[in-house]
């Protein structure tokens, strides 16, 4: 029984403001100590849960890569139950999977997929110059769908220094069916960017959410055929592209050796917060479970007499 004594206000208003943030419903009713308790016990946990899991525990996968078995995170279910921070996973999911899907899709030759401005970092190794090292500097250029509409080129160039303050400059041409060029998605969770052609020693396996791998061959500034060379590096990839996004298999199999117990805690937590907040939903839509009229009052002493059984009489 509802207590009278509660004001609940709108419940349904109530509900929907306590599913967006924890405990915000009840501040709407005037709960506030409850508001309080909720808040800071439900994002605490769920906090608490995202730092164990270097803020990757909480994302949305819900598709299938061909020949392969659907990828399903059914624990964000109950990380959705949170509200308002685990939404925006709903959206980077559809534009993970979106990506790809343009990528793959029957398009014209030469369409233009992404146009790229961005700062660089890493090796560069031109045959020509004999120039080899560590660079920084901006690449400017564009993606686009190959040959026949398959596969995807990028077309551009790179002007940089060294660290000894060496101008470098150079075209740039590859081709993912060639091999020739290796981009890092747009949105993903994190991105394997370990340098594999310009180092002489095996590298440990290093992912990152905001670096953007980038594999190119140096070409012919006229020809743009003859191989002269290679840039491998990173390019950075916005907080808005990578923040609640999807994990790749690899990326996910990574994090789980790396943080091993921490991983699975990180997914306990955020999921334990999620289930909590839809109890303080229901309790911001229905109030509290016991209240005023659920009393169990005692016979009186009176009646309790008189229900007593007597004994019977002697023969």
């Amino acid at each position: 029984m509802i207590d009278p004594r509660v004001k609940l206000k709108n419940p349904i208003i109530a509900a929907i403001l306590a599913y967006l943030v924890p405990g915000l419903g009840h501040l709407y009713q005037g709960r506030n100590v409850k508001a309080a308790i909720y808040f800071f016990c439900i994002m605490g946990i769920f906090t608490w849960g995202c730092s164990l899991g270097e803020a990757k525990a909480v994302y949305l996968r819900w598709d299938s890569a061909q020949g392969q078995p659907k990828t399903r995170t059914a624990g964000f279910i109950a990380q959705a139950g949170i509200g308002m921070v685990a939404i925006p996973a709903y959206v980077q999911f559809n534009r993970y999977v979106s990506q790809f899907e343009k990528e793959n899709s029957n398009q014209t030759s030469g369409a233009v997929l992404e146009t790229i401005d961005a700062d660089f970092t890493g090796m560069f190794h031109h045959k020509g110059t004999g120039e080899h090292g560590p660079v920084t500097g901006r690449i400017t250029g564009q993606r686009v769908v190959g040959q026949y509409g398959y596969g995807h080129e990028f077309t551009g160039s790179f002007v940089g220094k060294t660290p000894e303050g060496r101008d470098v400059k150079a075209t740039l041409n590859g081709s993912t069916n060639a091999g020739s060029l290796k981009l890092g998605p747009i949105v993903t969770g994190l991105d394997d960017v370990t340098l594999t052609e310009l180092t002489l020693k095996r590298q440990t396996p290093h992912y990152s959410g905001s670096e953007r791998r980038f594999y190119a061959r140096i070409v012919d500034e006229e020809s743009r055929i003859q191989d002269l060379g290679v840039l491998e590096g990173t390019i950075p990839r916005s907080s808005t592209n990578h923040v609640l996004a999807p994990l790749s298999d690899e990326a996910m199999q990574h994090l789980h050796g790396r943080l091993g117990k921490y991983y699975e805690l990180a997914l306990v937590y955020t999921w334990i917060a999620g289930l909590l907040n839809v109890l303080a939903i229901w309790d911001a839509l229905q109030g509290p479970a016991y209240g005023y009229g659920d009393e169990k009052h005692d016979e009186p002493e009176a009646e309790k007499k008189d229900a007593a059984p007597t004994a019977p009489a002697a023969a």
